[in-house]
């Protein structure tokens, strides 16, 4: 093992052995970006474990059956963290490795990101930063009415800033920037930024109510590695949900929960470094947004295949109806806030803040998938020099309208099937097919439900 991974491996037996630890928390995904977990005591842990893996779970119950054979978990030594709700437990990400081959699961999403970081490093890029801008929504309360779904929609939800409730603190235009009483979860929000920052490392640039009026939460993840933009996503969610539910409250990362209100987003910013001191994005001479031709050619390919993106982006049908809010411009831009790509060019002349915004993915979208993939767009456009077109702000009105996105998630996968060859190399055969009939099944599904706007709108024809 390298000398850095076997220091990362001490370090973490030394923390377990002195801090009164007694289980570890072994959290894996699935192709859907669901985290899963197993608790082990601290006596099945061993140095040896981070070179074998342990067997813990038959994650066949998971994964299905396995072709390549045996699953077992390999814990990551850089993801320990002390859970601050359960001080005797830490938890450790895990690859699913396969046992007997010592081999990497194709269809393990975190891989993905690995297969992406090594791209890079095959096109001469020494590292990327990936930024994540989160939003979820807080309710007091939610009621799910599931034994009689059939009667009607079956849902209420209740939040003390909701329009329709009896409270004050109701927003009633929007909910960007609002202050405290009215930002009625600031408390419940630094509480788990402070936790992301204290217990997981995670680092939390800004926190902020959100644009919609209802409970919505923003934040603003410091960039990282690919792989660990994933982790940090996913350990938001974690905490998010855990600290909600010891206070009796919801938290739902759903993209679209609240009809008429801004659904939830996950901006995605990227920057690509050839060394330490260049960012492949940045060019302090370029007039608009000081982006290179780099830039330029990786927002071409973000915006190439953006229809077939979508389908790891806006994973979800519900996520159509976020799509269909926003409307949002099949183009670039520096300060159109209805692009789909955006150059932020709030600072000037220095090339760490130069970075490309895509935002057309939300947080129901598995992260090491969504982060990985939109990278690969991005290269695929790099290596073709695909020209990006003229800014929304210089286009026509006709230029603006030759691409959409798909209207919904049949659209988004029939746009992938003719459009996979940016995924080679990234997105193993094997996860794709399972992905690609996981979503189909989801909008067959989607497609029998019924809503309640349908029932209002439509109960009288």
């Amino acid at each position: 093992m390298p000398g850095g991974l076997l220091s990362a491996i001490d370090d973490v037996m030394k923390y377990i052995a002195t801090n009164e630890i007694r289980w570890v928390d072994l959290q894996f995904f699935d192709i859907k970006g669901q985290m899963h977990r197993v608790s082990v005591s601290n006596r099945k842990l061993e140095e040896a474990t981070f070179g074998n893996g342990v067997h813990a779970a038959d994650l066949a119950e998971v994964f299905g059956n396995s072709d390549q054979g045996d699953l077992v978990l390999l814990p990551d030594p850089d993801t320990l963290a002390r859970l601050p709700w359960e001080p005797a437990t830490v938890r450790l990400i895990c690859d699913v490795m396969v046992a007997v081959k010592k081999e990497r699961f194709l269809k393990d999403p975190r891989y993905v990101a690995e297969r992406m970081e090594t791209n890079f490093g095959a096109a001469g890029i020494k590292s990327s930063l990936v930024g994540s801008e989160v939003e979820c929504v807080m309710f007091d309360t939610v009621t799910a009415d599931k034994a009689t779904r059939g009667r009607g929609t079956g849902i209420a939800m209740d939040s003390r800033e909701a329009k329709w409730g009896p409270s004050p603190l109701s927003n009633e235009k929007t909910g960007a920037f609002v202050a405290t009483p009215y930002d009625s979860m600031y408390s419940a929000r630094t509480q788990i930024s402070e936790s992301l920052e204290d217990s997981f490392g995670v680092l939390v640039d800004s926190h902020r109510h959100g644009r919609a009026p209802t409970g919505q939460q923003t934040f603003e993840l410091s960039p990282r590695s690919l792989k660990s933009a994933g982790d940090a996503v996913n350990t938001l969610k974690f905490i998010t949900r855990n600290l909600a539910t010891a206070v009796n409250a919801s938290a739902t990362f759903m993209p679209y929960p609240v009809e008429g209100e801004k659904g939830n987003s996950l901006n995605i910013s990227l920057s690509l470094w050839k060394t330490s001191e260049q960012n492949l994005f940045y060019d302090g001479k370029e007039t608009y947004g000081q982006i290179s031709q780099t830039g330029r050619y990786f927002i071409g390919g973000l915006l190439e295949h953006a229809a077939a993106l979508s389908l790891f982006t806006a994973p979800t049908p519900n996520s159509y109806r976020r799509l269909a809010a926003e409307g949002f411009k099949v183009g670039w831009s520096v300060s159109d806030k209805d692009a789909l790509v955006s150059v932020p060019s709030y600072k000037k002349n220095i090339k760490e803040a130069k970075r490309i915004t895509y935002r057309g993915a939300d947080p129901a979208a598995n992260p090491y998938l969504a982060h990985a993939l939109v990278a690969a767009a991005g290269l695929d456009g790099v290596k073709k020099k695909t020209d990006p077109g003229n800014p929304v702000e210089e286009a026509n009105a006709k230029k603006r309208t030759e691409k959409e996105l798909p209207g919904s998630l049949f659209d988004a996968a029939s746009a992938l099937q003719s459009d996979t060859a940016f995924l080679k190399g990234v997105l193993p055969t094997e996860l794709l097919a399972d992905y690609l009939d996981l979503k189909l099944k989801q909008h067959k599904d989607a497609m029998k439900g019924v809503s309640g706007y349908e029932l209002q709108k439509y109960f009288n024809v």
